[in-house]
């Protein structure tokens, strides 16, 4: 929550410094590139280290968006909406899967009781009833 609201006010700081007149390379804006390069990686980070799923669907929303910008400079005769679209839509995708996230560890918390926050580690525990693949 924290990267997406960091997002926002980076956004709005930048609009109310430079009004109109945008940073823009062959259609691109140059700001958003970089807040959405930087958003991708705290988010990235964020999602392969939590213990949750719902920051994969907010990464994976986040890779659209950041990826949008390299399709408006490949495509120069892209429509405009049409990248604006791309740009902003996953932002809503992304407060969407942040909701129902939250609501879902609530449910969940509430039935099952407490559980980490965080992946201490990317291989399965013994915990989780994963069996490791041995070579034959």
């Amino acid at each position: 929550a924290g990267i997406m609201l960091g997002m926002v006010v980076v956004d709005r700081i930048y609009h109310l410094g430079r009004g109109s007149d945008l940073l823009v390379y062959y259609g691109v804006d140059v700001v958003h590139l970089a807040i959405d390069m930087s958003s991708l990686l705290g988010i990235g980070y964020v999602a392969l280290h939590a213990n949750r799923v719902y920051p994969l669907w907010i990464g994976g929303a986040q890779i659209i968006a950041f990826s949008s910008h390299f399709y408006r400079l490949g495509i120069v005769d892209v429509h405009t909406t049409a990248y604006q679209v791309m740009a902003i839509i996953p932002s809503y995708v992304q407060l969407l899967a942040m909701a129902l996230g939250l609501v879902f560890h609530a449910r969940r918390r509430k039935t099952r009781g407490s559980y980490p926050s965080w992946r201490k580690s990317f291989a399965p525990s013994s915990e989780s009833g994963a069996r490791s693949l041995h070579a034959a």
